[in-house]
């Protein structure tokens, strides 16, 4: 893999170096995700092409990026917590954006079942699989709370 490809991939597998947080990285990358989401809700919303798109490409960077840092499921590597964290906002608007990172925040740190268990898988699909699950689980409490309020 060419110097400048290792590059690509460490920008995208860390959130723009937000994962190179030496405090917290899965909640600074978290951070710089509400931030992108943010701005992206003044003009689109989040559907189902790029929770997808972000699942997608993030289950093959991350697969490399462990590569390259030698670990599996390495701190550095917060495209599971962007994806996840869109997906807790999968079509909500832009009033859920703390609600969501709140969610999405304490099920990703507390990994309720299946989330702990499923992390294990090996690769790209273990390190993606416990944010994106504790993404649907804060979209679905947020619509339950949306529904009975």
């Amino acid at each position: 893999m060419s110097k400048q490809a290792k590059a690509v991939i460490k920008l995208l597998a860390t959130g723009f170096y937000s994962g190179l947080s030496p405090v917290c990285p899965g909640t600074i990358g978290s951070l710089a995700a509400l931030i992108v989401a943010y701005f992206w809700l003044q003009y689109f919303t989040v559907g189902f092409l790029l929770v997808l798109i972000l699942t997608g490409v993030g289950t093959i960077i991350s697969q490399w990026a462990e590569k390259i840092y030698g670990e599996h499921d390495s701190p550095k590597i917060v495209i599971d917590e962007w994806a996840g964290y869109f997906i807790s906002l999968f079509g909500l608007g832009s009033t859920m954006l703390i609600p969501a990172f709140i969610l999405f925040r304490i099920f990703d740190i507390l990994k309720p079942p299946p989330i702990k268990q499923l992390q294990d898988l090996p690769g790209g699909v273990g390190i993606m699989i416990d944010d994106v699950l504790a993404g649907i689980m804060a979209n679905l409490l947020l619509r339950l709370v949306i529904y009975f309020i």
